[in-house]
């Protein structure tokens, strides 16, 4: 593997969990639940989200030992709701 493979996966394990997190923060606070989360910035949602989404991928890969598995993947998408859950009950 050279360089460049090696750069292109590292984007693509990244890619999936932030992009995720800002679609979720966008349709959240954009949309869903104006009222709710008016007092959180955009930064600071979208920050938590992507940090809980990588662990939560990282957490499949280590579990299920591939990335790209279905079930990693949902376990990023219930980690990546958790802080908006949690700023949503305070």
């Amino acid at each position: 593997m050279n360089l460049l493979t090696w750069v292109g996966h590292f984007a693509n394990f990244f890619a999936a969990p932030l992009g995720v997190a800002a679609l979720t923060v966008l349709l959240a606070r954009g949309w869903v639940w104006r009222q709710a989360l008016r007092g959180a910035p955009w930064r600071r949602l979208w920050l938590e989200s992507a940090v809980a989404a990588l662990l939560g991928q990282m957490a499949g890969l280590l579990i299920w030992g591939a990335e790209g598995k279905l079930a990693g993947y949902a376990l990023m998408l219930a980690a990546l709701s958790l802080p908006l859950a949690w700023r949503l009950r305070r």
